[in-house]
């Protein structure tokens, strides 16, 4: 029996976003210097919780570090996250992501694309290398100083659906 062309593309449509929604930035650690008083981290938290996609926020004035966890579908900043946390004199000097995503070859570089995110794979002799094409959990540290931006991957899970 043969299908109707609007069948397929209806189906493909349904995997192209499945996919894009699976894949995103999921949460940002972010290590900061400056946020060691309540005030600062209070003030912090409002401004980062007004950012676009925040679920969460925790703060550790102990540690001067901030987790940030994202809704699905949201998009990862970390320009606004600079932006917003300059406003209180903090700064940021790290950040780690956990994402979902795959790896995508282009000739000799090789990108990990997280639904609308796209970051350049450092190659590190010692960092593991996720398999192209499958669906990855991976942590990893950003240098989102340098265009594209840039992750070292620390750990890679594979996600079986």
């Amino acid at each position: 029996m043969k299908r109707p062309q609007h069948l397929l593309l209806f189906a493909f449509v349904l995997l192209a976003s499945a996919g894009s929604a699976f894949a995103q930035v999921e949460k940002v650690a972010v290590r900061t210097t400056g946020i060691s008083c309540g005030t600062c981290a209070a003030f912090s938290e409002i401004y980062l919780r007004r950012l676009a996609g925040v679920d969460s926020i925790k703060i550790s004035l102990s540690t001067e570090a901030i987790l940030v966890s994202y809704k699905t579908g949201a998009v990862f900043q970390p320009k606004e996250i600079r932006d917003v946390l300059k406003r209180t004199d903090v700064g940021v000097l790290q950040f780690q992501i956990t994402a979902r995503g795959r790896v995508l070859e282009q000739g000799s570089q090789r990108f990990f694309v997280a639904g609308r995110d796209r970051f350049l794979l450092a190659a590190a002799a010692d960092a593991p290398q996720p398999p192209p094409g499958s669906p990855v959990r991976i942590e990893a540290m950003l240098n989102d100083l340098v265009d594209p931006m840039e992750l070292k991957v620390m750990t890679v899970k594979p996600i079986t659906p």
